[in-house]
């Protein structure tokens, strides 16, 4: 019996196949376009098309396309770092530390020194003026011949008792007097150190405050360059890319265009004739035999 098969070829047909293969006004096919770009695909043609643009714009790696710190945004690390505590601030915990104390009792006769003196010539004033009464005392007495009399020395006796009242009444009122004036002069002393220290203490903040101030408005206008440099890094490397991968773009555009064009079918039938009727006995003599020999 004759076996017959059939072959169905399918083809361009003949007036678009410049589009495909051939090309036309010096524009290669689509094939060879598309083997071009990706047919190869070796290291050389990715360094060529796409690793060798971006290196060359500096934007291969992502570190490469993250902007670094602006010469601001250092300053302002750098002087951050190297900040310190103000001076103003040990200045005013030292005046702090040096004030007066009352309970000293070394620190405290410094301050009644002064006022010590005063009694001093106090004293020494009424001594005098006592010697002066009691030499008038003594002429009188003596023009009146009462020298050495029981009235001179009660009169003596007298003037003693009341220069030793005085003397008492200086001391106490100027012990006093000096006592006060001492512990209002410490307190005094104290008041203006602590306002001095106060003083310090705020200065120093305020010098902080400014110094942080300028910094932030630095650190900002350098968060601002940064920004619009990395703005720009990012366009750079999408338009870069945009034109790696114009050709592909293209050839899909093109691609899409001419997609959908009928192919030509062909269909071959072939017939193959029956055996012989040599070649059939042929064949069941062999079979035959292969039968006999697994008897």
């Amino acid at each position: 019996m004759a076996t017959t098969s059939q072959v169905v070829t399918s083809s361009l047909p003949t007036a678009f196949e410049e589009f495909y293969k051939t090309g036309a006004a010096g524009v290669p096919g689509l094939i060879p376009q598309a083997f071009k770009l990706y047919g190869a695909g070796t290291p050389a043609d990715y360094q060529a098309n796409i690793k060798g643009p971006l290196e060359a714009a500096k934007l291969y790696t992502g570190a490469q396309r993250i902007q670094g710190l602006t010469p601001e945004q250092t300053q302002v690390g750098t002087e951050l770092s190297k900040m310190v505590t103000p001076t103003q601030f040990a200045s005013a915990t030292s005046s702090l530390t040096g004030l007066p104390s009352i309970t000293d009792k070394t620190t405290f006769d410094k301050y009644k020194a002064p006022y010590e003196g005063i009694i001093e010539t106090q004293r020494r004033k009424a001594i005098e003026d006592a010697q002066k009464a009691q030499l008038l005392s003594r002429r009188q007495m003596g023009r009146m011949g009462q020298l050495g009399s029981s009235a001179e020395v009660l009169a003596a006796t007298e003037r003693e008792r009341n220069l030793q009242n005085l003397l008492a009444d200086i001391e106490g009122k100027g012990a006093a007097d000096a006592w006060n004036a001492a512990l209002n002069a410490m307190q005094a002393e104290r008041g203006d150190l602590i306002k001095s220290g106060s003083a310090l203490t705020t200065l120093g903040a305020a010098q902080q405050l400014a110094d942080i101030d300028r910094l932030k408005t630095l650190g900002a206008y350098g968060d601002y360059e940064r920004a619009v440099a990395q703005q720009q890094t990012d366009i750079d490397y999408a338009n870069l890319l945009d034109r790696i991968q114009y050709p592909e773009q293209q050839l899909d555009k093109i691609s899409s265009f001419i997609r959908g064009i009928p192919l030509s079918d062909r269909t071959q039938v072939t017939t193959a004739p029956p055996p012989s009727f040599a070649s059939q006995l042929a064949g069941l003599g062999i079979a035959g035999l292969g039968a006999f020999m697994n008897k």
